[in-house]
């Protein structure tokens, strides 16, 4: 959905989440259609969101986990993995919502915020080792420092 490919990119900027951000640049019809898809996210808690086979509601379970969810006082990159559980606990196309959340999540809190022993099995397609992701985020930075972190 462009509107968290625009939160993303907001993360990645700013260091803050924002999911309204995108909404002007929609029709009025599909702003106000999105903006409720936000709320309804914002409002319920994680597990009401368990048609997440669907792309919309699997965007909503992947809202409503990050949103739901405390950043960690002391520990805010603690709030990656909690998260991630959040999402993964709803059940269904777990990895679906997982992968969703993960995007946004990695964005604002960074690869430093992902757990070690995560790391050492994170894989990517077609057998991109941890570190090889890492230099493959670091070469799309857009303000040139070479570092997702």
């Amino acid at each position: 959905c462009a509107l968290w490919c625009l939160a993303i990119d907001h993360a990645v900027r700013h260091a803050e989440f924002d999911l309204r951000g995108g909404l002007e640049l929609l029709e009025p019809g599909a702003r106000t259609y999105w903006a409720g898809v936000i709320d309804a996210a914002e409002e319920g808690p994680p597990g009401r969101f368990t048609r997440n086979g669907w792309v919309v509601e699997a965007f909503q379970a992947a809202w409503s986990s990050i949103h739901h969810t405390p950043v960690p006082d002391g520990d805010p990159g603690g709030h990656q993995p909690a998260a991630l559980a959040t999402a993964v606990g709803i059940g269904v196309d777990t990895d679906t919502v997982a992968a969703i959340a993960g995007a946004l999540l990695g964005a604002r809190w960074g690869a430093a915020a992902v757990p070690g022993e995560w790391r050492r099995i994170c894989h990517g397609y077609p057998g991109l080792t941890a570190d090889e992701l890492v230099a493959y985020a670091s070469d799309t930075d857009p303000s040139g420092s070479g570092s997702p972190t």
